[in-house]
């Protein structure tokens, strides 16, 4: 028998709704694709809207657990670029529909959903810090403002892309930015293209 955990339920849950839409799955949906009940369902997930709350928190964890793209690069510079291209690529793999729910649930009552992850902002902040002190990076100012500043940028065009319904797919913006935002030495400012890929309109 297939053990039941909140991962599990989760992550079926996700599936359905990449599918068919946050609004059109419902609880029974759920509990009919796990094959469980609803006494369980509210057991181990508490509500529909719980099971959207943590989007970051797998993607946290493989960047913070898995140290082979950063230790295959001596560069700073990429091992940043490389931190926000995962970002990138789950958030559209989870679908704007689903994105946009869990921002939704956050504006109704703040579950810290989007406030960021202290094991991720300190090897940001570090990375940043060695990347200035290679001078691949020319902002000498304090690491811990600048990933902030990078993380609200990055929630920026994920907002802008969640209102446009993914129409607003392109990520290059970003990118951009940050080469602006860290004064990125000359010779690099291209590296990012390494790392751009072009999000599906994923729901």
């Amino acid at each position: 028998m297939k053990q039941i955990t909140r991962d599990s339920i989760k992550n079926t849950a996700i599936e359905l709704i990449r599918k068919k839409g946050y609004s059109s799955v419902t609880i029974n949906d759920i509990c009919d694709s796990c094959g469980i009940t609803k006494p369980t369902f509210y057991k181990y997930a508490g509500s529909k809207d719980e099971l959207v709350l943590d989007l970051y928190d797998t993607t946290v964890k493989e960047l913070v657990s898995d140290p082979y793209h950063f230790i295959e690069t001596d560069s700073s510079l990429e091992q940043l670029l490389y931190i926000f291209s995962k970002l990138i690529e789950d958030t559209t793999a989870f679908g704007y529909d689903l994105f946009s729910q869990m921002i939704i649930a956050n504006l109704q009552d703040n579950r810290h959903s989007l406030d960021m992850r202290d094991s991720l902002t300190r090897m940001g902040e570090l990375i940043i810090k060695k990347a200035q002190n290679k001078g691949e990076i020319r902002n000498m100012n304090d690491p811990q403002i600048l990933y902030h500043s990078l993380a609200h940028l990055f929630t920026g065009h994920e907002l802008k892309w969640c209102i446009s319904n993914g129409e607003s797919n392109d990520f290059e913006e970003f990118y951009l930015g940050l080469n602006a935002m860290l004064d990125v030495r000359d010779d690099l400012r291209d590296l990012y293209k390494d790392y751009l890929t072009k999000p599906q309109n994923n729901k």
